[in-house]
């Protein structure tokens, strides 16, 4: 019995591990051809985010649900209500891009 429940622990982990891989394998954040956000995690979370719609971009920490890997946020609002949370390796390229197509967002610092 200790053995049955050792080796249904063992594969629940791995599960949980190989799960944790391919979201930290398959988020990604890309700046399309035709102005695009595209916003990829996992088999979950897929959202296109026109560039122009962009208002304000604003960094955050906090764990709230979201495509992003770390505590270490940029907040991304857009359209008149929309949000989502992001975390790029590298944010100053990042938000850089972002206003190159767009230099009418706003970017806030950390409080």
């Amino acid at each position: 019995m200790i053995y049955t429940m050792t080796i249904s622990g063992i594969i629940a982990i791995g599960v949980l591990i190989i799960f944790f891989i391919y979201m930290y394998m398959d988020t990604l954040y890309v700046l399309t051809s035709d102005k695009k956000l595209k916003i990829k995690s996992g088999f979950f979370f897929h959202k296109e985010i026109y560039i122009k719609s962009i208002r304000k971009v604003r960094p955050v920490r906090h764990l709230r649900a979201s495509p992003a890997l770390s505590s270490d946020r940029l907040e991304i609002c857009y359209n008149r209500y929309g949000r989502v949370f992001v975390s790029p390796t590298h944010r100053s390229e990042f938000i850089k891009e972002l206003k190159e197509v767009n230099p009418r967002i706003r970017v806030e610092e950390l409080n």
